[in-house]
């Protein structure tokens, strides 16, 4: 028989700091300006989901290159991001799309009262900008192109502890060396995952 309950505390499931599972390892290969983040499952040797970043001068903020996420992680590899960065920014890619469920993570990010939001007010002609007013996606509901302009101009600040974030990505260092896993490899894992 279904039951509703289970199937909405799937749907709300969500990994954190506190509760993310033993067999995951927080991967990393991190630049002075930019860095990619990768949860990699130890039992199966597959990776489930990463995030990369670089600093945007422009707009003073780092923003988000790419990202991918199995069901339950996703907001957790934008706050190992934010953490990171942080006490700068984080705001979404400006120089390419973002997905429906992207959208829904940096919404619900703008209700959360432990993440702060800035407005950037940017007048930079992004990927977004020039490109979907152009189709006719959007014609009939303009709050919604509102909404993405409004988000990808927003940047965003939070931090679960440096410590606890040092922490992760230094275990997933000794994972990575233990297991012979470069920063080549790591890159190429994550582009297998988009």
């Amino acid at each position: 028989m279904f039951n509703i309950k289970k199937w909405n505390d799937f749907l709300n499931e969500r990994y954190e700091i506190n509760n993310l599972p033993k067999n995951i390892v927080l991967l990393s290969e991190i630049d002075s300006n930019s860095g990619t983040f990768l949860l990699y499952n130890i039992n199966t040797k597959k990776p489930i989901g990463y995030i990369s970043f670089d600093l945007y001068p422009t707009i003073n903020s780092y923003t988000v290159g790419g990202a991918y996420s199995e069901h339950g992680y996703g907001a957790f590899l934008y706050e190992c991001a934010m953490t990171y960065v942080y006490p700068n920014g984080l705001s979404m890619s400006r120089d390419g799309s973002t997905s429906g469920d992207t959208l829904n993570i940096w919404s619900k990010f703008l209700k959360r009262n432990d993440v702060k939001s800035e407005r950037m007010y940017s007048d930079e002609m992004t990927h977004k900008k020039e490109d979907l007013p152009a189709g006719d996606m959007y014609d009939d509901n303009p709050g919604e192109l509102q909404r993405i302009f409004d988000l990808e101009d927003t940047r965003f600040f939070y931090s679960f502890s440096k410590e606890k974030l040092e922490r992760l990505l230094k275990e997933g260092k000794e994972y990575m060396d233990k297991h012979g896993i470069s920063d080549q490899e790591l890159e190429y894992m994550s582009w297998d995952l988009e």
